[in-house]
């Protein structure tokens, strides 16, 4: 990092501090290969206001920042717990395969991101190995039934990891190298969404596959304006949320 970015980076560190939750690292599970759930605990957590689909800004080393949906939020206690995915060898990846019980970690929310706190209607999310936290969120929260659709690496690492969250309910498509797969599963939501007209949509993930699914469905007669669209990652950027 050069020093005039590192001097950046600390002022803006300086100016947020006010906003910053100083963490420790309370609980760490791989619960499959590429997949680890992560508590924190942290005493200003106490008085976090989180609606469902909220997210965090983790500093992942060097004042980077990553964002991630917490799963859970005990205020009483002052913990939350959200699922981390090692999808690269990124600084993300990195802090992840480092990380120990006991660390200590800046956290910038929870704040507003999506919000399921009152969906009465059925609900469809598209996303990836990034989204399974978020898919928890829904199916906790959807009066209804959620119906998630994810592309995945690894069909064997993902059905793992959604059984442990006990997510339900998926349909699980392993990524093509032409990426036909996406337009399997634009055509099984754009299916589903004329059996249930009513259902909010949510696509999540990442943004190149967000526009190919959006496209398809937008070529299926759906409304664009029905799309809750939040991407997580693409491909030579960082830091989406």
């Amino acid at each position: 990092m050069s020093e005039s970015n590192s001097f950046f980076k600390r002022s803006i560190k300086s100016v947020f501090s006010i906003f910053l939750t100083q963490t420790k690292v309370s609980r760490l599970e791989r619960i499959a290969e590429g997949f680890v759930l992560i508590e924190m605990t942290g005493t200003k957590l106490k008085e976090a206001k989180c609606i469902p689909g909220s997210k965090v800004q983790i500093d992942v080393g060097n004042l980077t920042y990553r964002t991630y949906t917490p799963i859970s939020v005990d205020k009483k206690e002052g913990k939350l717990s959200f699922l981390a995915y090692k999808r690269n060898d990124g600084p993300a990846s990195t802090w992840i395969h480092s990380l120990k019980v006991g660390d200590t970690c800046e956290v910038f929310g929870p704040r507003e991101s999506l919000d399921f706190s009152n969906i009465e209607e059925d609900a469809i999310l598209f996303g990836d190995e990034t989204s399974f936290g978020i898919a928890k969120v829904l199916q906790n929260n959807v009066k209804k039934k959620s119906y998630p659709f994810l592309e995945l690496n690894s069909l064997v690492a993902g059905k793992e990891a959604l059984v442990h969250l006990g997510v339900t309910g998926q349909r699980l498509v392993e990524r093509s190298l032409d990426g036909s797969h996406l337009q399997t599963i634009a055509k099984e939501m754009a299916d589903l969404i004329a059996e249930i007209p009513d259902a909010k949509i949510f696509l999540t993930g990442r943004a190149s596959s967000i526009q190919q699914v959006r496209a398809y469905l937008k070529n299926s007669g759906i409304p664009t304006n029905r799309l809750k669209v939040r991407a997580y990652w693409a491909d030579g950027k960082k830091g989406l949320d």
